[in-house]
């Protein structure tokens, strides 16, 4: 008998479909036990780390790129980003702090009138606050960072210089209670 067989095969023709006596047979039960395990495999899956990941990958977010300081430096397209963040270390719930950009170019010399942005947002959660234009502040930039909450963010600063080629750096960060 396969899986597949239909009731009225069981008996030679004499069951019906209407009559559930086929069902209550052991070879039944144990199949829709190992059906209900199965469903409950599928359905814990969703509940793994992996459902809290980044990426389509199933990789979590990195660890704070911020030194000791709350700074830290990359590059992309030319120019050198540093994002120092205060206060230190960040904190989530609302309050205003602040993050500082630097935009140096590629001979170490800071980028004047260069369009900066930074945009925070929770990867694990969805969440993405709105784009703080940055304001020019002695040789960087300064604008207003709001966390919502405690946790993992990520911090997306994009310069626009007034020559040269767009850059955009993300910085991870975790802010505390």
């Amino acid at each position: 008998m396969t899986w597949r067989t239909a009731p009225a095969q069981l008996d030679g023709g004499t069951t019906s479909v209407a009559d559930p006596t086929w069902l209550r047979t052991t070879r039944g039960a144990g199949r829709r036990a190992a059906a209900t395990v199965l469903l409950a495999a599928a359905a814990l899956t969703g509940c793994t780390a992996t459902a809290n990941s980044d990426d389509a990958n199933g990789a979590s977010p990195p660890a704070s790129d911020l030194d000791a300081d709350c700074r830290a430096t990359k590059a992309d397209a030319g120019l050198e980003v540093t994002l120092t963040v205060s206060p230190c270390p960040p904190t989530g719930g609302g309050a205003a702090g602040t993050a500082q950009v630097a935009v140096k170019d590629a001979d170490g010399n800071a980028v004047p009138g260069a369009k900066v942005e930074i945009n925070p947002e929770m990867p694990n959660m969805k969440m993405k606050g709105g784009n703080q234009t940055a304001r020019p502040e002695g040789d960087g930039y300064e604008a207003k960072l709001v966390l919502g909450m405690p946790g993992d963010w990520r911090i997306t600063v994009t310069v626009v210089p007034v020559t040269g080629e767009k850059s955009t750096t993300a910085f991870n960060l975790t802010a505390k209670d």
